[in-house]
């Protein structure tokens, strides 16, 4: 009787207790509460656009949702990480909150968003893969607490096969460590 008992209020507590959501990972755990803060859904469209430097106009009429995906996407910064790390380092974090200030801009509203993990040369494809994939779900993570709506992205890894460097110096090597934001229809 009593091992029922104790069984039925452990489940009661499991059901109602419910799945926290996890925090981004962030170099400093105070970039989170400075993500929430700064972020703000209702910002006037001329701040989003100062913001983020936008000379994107609301009232634009676009030949095609190409052209005014590719009108936004030249405003979307791609985040940098350290090697072998796929914590958001504090120098990122305001790329992160102008990104979420533009997918959640009157333009962007309606796109979903792919968010690449990408990776240097270095290591081996499956380590690349795995750290790509853990880049992509960290910057996932923050445009979430920064207001952007989960259910818009989507998460790959291209690991090291798409660089945007070829050369073999830690500079190109910088560059390579990355997450890039691509919009979709």
């Amino acid at each position: 009787m009593k091992k029922s008992l104790v069984f039925a209020f452990s489940l009661l507590v499991g059901l109602f207790s419910g799945c926290s959501e996890k925090a981004p990972e962030l170099a400093d755990a105070s970039a989170a509460t400075t993500i929430a803060q700064t972020s703000s859904p209702e910002l006037a469209d001329s701040e989003i656009a100062n913001m983020a430097g936008a000379d994107i106009q609301e009232n634009v009429n676009f030949g095609s949702v190409d052209e005014r995906i590719a009108a936004i996407e030249k405003d979307i910064d791609p985040i940098y990480f350290a090697t072998d790390s796929y914590r958001i380092a504090d120098a990122e974090i305001y790329k992160i909150d102008k990104d979420a200030q533009i997918f959640n801009s009157e333009l962007a509203r309606d796109l979903s968003i792919k968010v690449e993990g990408n990776c240097d040369e270095w290591g081996t494809d499956e380590y690349n893969y795995a750290l790509g994939l853990k880049r992509a779900k960290s910057a996932k993570d923050a445009l979430s607490v920064a207001g952007v709506e989960e259910g818009r992205m989507s998460l790959i890894s291209y690991g090291e096969s798409k660089p945007v460097c070829f050369e073999h110096n830690e500079a190109c090597w910088q560059q390579n460590r990355r997450v890039d934001f691509k919009l979709l229809p």
